[in-house]
This record gives C-alpha cells, sequence and structure tokens, in this order.
C-alpha cells in the first residue's frame, strides 16, 4: 500500500517533465501542427497552459424522408445511423423482411406502426427504385 503513493508521485512527474516553465508543452522542431487548415490557429493566452482547438461538427448520416424518426428512434439504439450506406439498395418487400427478422430474430423493440415507418424510410432513402431497379 507504501508504493502506490509513490508510484503516483512518479507517473505525475513523468507527465510533467516535457512541460515548459509556463507549464503547456513547448513545442519541439518536428512537430505536428495541431490545428486545422479552415480553422485558426488556437489562440491561448502567454501565460495560460490551456490551449484549444476547434474541431468541425460531424452530423450523423440519416437523411430527410418519410419515418426517419421511426428509423432514428428504434434502429439508431443498435446501429449506426450510417449503416445503411453500406446496404445495396433494396425493394420495399426486402426492407419489410430486414425489419421483420429485427424484431422476430433480434427482439427489436418496435411496433407495427414503426416498422411500416421504417419500411417507408428505408424504401425511400435506400430503395432499389433509386437505381432503377425493382419497382415498389
Amino acid at each position: 500500500m507504501r508504493g502506490i503513493p509513490a508510484l503516483l508521485l512518479v507517473v505525475a512527474l513523468g507527465a510533467t517533465a516535457g512541460c515548459n516553465a509556463r507549464g503547456s508543452v513547448g513545442k519541439r522542431a518536428g512537430e505536428m501542427d495541431m490545428t486545422l487548415p479552415h480553422e485558426p490557429s488556437p489562440v491561448a493566452h502567454p501565460s495560460s497552459p490551456v490551449h484549444s482547438i476547434s474541431l468541425p461538427h460531424d452530423e450523423a448520416f440519416a437523411p430527410p424522408g418519410p419515418g426517419r424518426d421511426a428509423f432514428v428512434t428504434a434502429c439508431v439504439v443498435c446501429h449506426s445511423p450510417r449503416y445503411i450506406t453500406s446496404q445495396p439498395p433494396f425493394s420495399r418487400a426486402v426492407w419489410k423482411g430486414i425489419v421483420q427478422k429485427m424484431i422476430d430474430t433480434y427482439g427489436a423493440h418496435i411496433t407495427p406502426t414503426q416498422a411500416a415507418e421504417i419500411v417507408d424510410y428505408l424504401a425511400a432513402t435506400n430503395g432499389a427504385h433509386l437505381i432503377g431497379g425493382e419497382g415498389e
């Protein structure tokens, strides 16, 4: 038990060993500049050890369409919204079978109304008709 405080002290000292006198990590030759090309350089008060950068905001992929709310509410619990972009464009009948499989096989908590809305959404945003495939 006596070794834990000493270990914490060593770790704390090791973490601060690379800091300059102001308490922030100094920029060494060859270090990567972490600012984004379209963003202004990070600004910090010279005496402050805190620096910040702004990262671009990434919206989850779920294009607008009929049934989008049901899709986002019920499907994103288990799947990434971008997951549908990796699927081929299926007919409405295939999407209906996939949604039913999620309910029957995987126990998705989806009401019949939500299932119909989700099928509408998947067919509208990633249906075979979009590439001239099978009809609805």
